[in-house]
């Protein structure tokens, strides 16, 4: 932690001997100012916002879109659809990232797959004060873990949980569930604070990729899913990659 905290301190400076902060985030954190005081983020809040970013930030969502791409191709119908509503878009959504909002159905299909498989699948929290849970005491101090995973897999709170079906998430049976029945980011003061961008980061790169390529998996079988911290396919995930309108494989 010592080493990582010192590399991004000397990035940052290096930034700063610049004169321009630039654009990407590092060149936005740079620049924000607290609205009431006016005053940039403390040089251990840069830090450590960075390293936020760096190590729950890309691993998260690369294994959200590992499994979708996976899931589609085991429901040709739902990805039919899903490409369907990419050609209306009529943005390139790398270059307009807000037209991923234009894109509800392929939203839905996302949020199902992080249901049944969520990349972060267990949160775990220290109570600060007693907490009662049913009959149960709970006292200060003591670990709590919530199983995210079995969460969206339980019988009393998800109809057929085992079935990939997007249309659960459809407006009108999202609002109808329980708030606290789906954690993908968390909930609550501690939701998690990458939220927004990684759906949007998601839906941009699902946008660019499935209307140019079909992906198929390499063998026939779903891998099982694998807590490592984050929820993996175990032994990796092989898929071919193929020009959606040619039929030969690229890497």
């Amino acid at each position: 932690m010592r080493y990582l905290r010192g590399e991004v301190a000397r990035t940052i400076a290096r930034r700063r001997a610049r004169g321009e902060p630039g654009s990407d985030l590092l060149g936005l954190l740079l620049q924000a100012r607290d609205p009431e005081t006016g005053e940039p983020l403390p040089e251990a809040s840069l830090i450590d916002n960075l390293l936020t970013f760096v190590s729950a930030g890309h691993e998260t969502t690369a294994l959200a879109l590992a499994w979708t791409f996976r899931v589609l191709a085991e429901h040709p119908e739902v990805e039919r659809r899903v490409v369907a509503e990419m050609a209306q878009l009529g943005a390139d959504p790398a270059a307009d990232p807000e037209a991923a909002d234009r894109l509800p159905y392929t939203r839905q299909v996302l949020l199902e797959v992080m249901r049944l498989y969520p990349p972060a699948p267990l949160i775990v929290r220290r109570t600060r004060a007693p907490v009662r849970l049913g009959d149960t005491v709970v006292p200060a101090g003591q670990s709590v873990h919530v199983p995210v995973y079995a969460l969206h897999r339980h019988a009393l709170l998800w109809d057929r949980p085992e079935v990939f079906d997007p249309d659960r998430f459809a407006p009108e049976r999202a609002a109808a569930r329980d708030r606290y029945a789906y954690l993908p980011f968390g909930a609550g003061p501690r939701v998690c604070i990458g939220m927004s961008l990684a759906l949007t980061e998601c839906l941009v790169i699902l946008a660019t990729l499935l209307p140019a390529f079909r992906l198929r998996p390499v063998t026939a079988e779903m891998p099982p899913a694998q807590f490592r911290v984050t929820l993996r396919p175990k032994g990796g995930l092989t898929m071919r990659v193929a020009p959606r309108h040619g039929a030969s494989h690229v890497a």
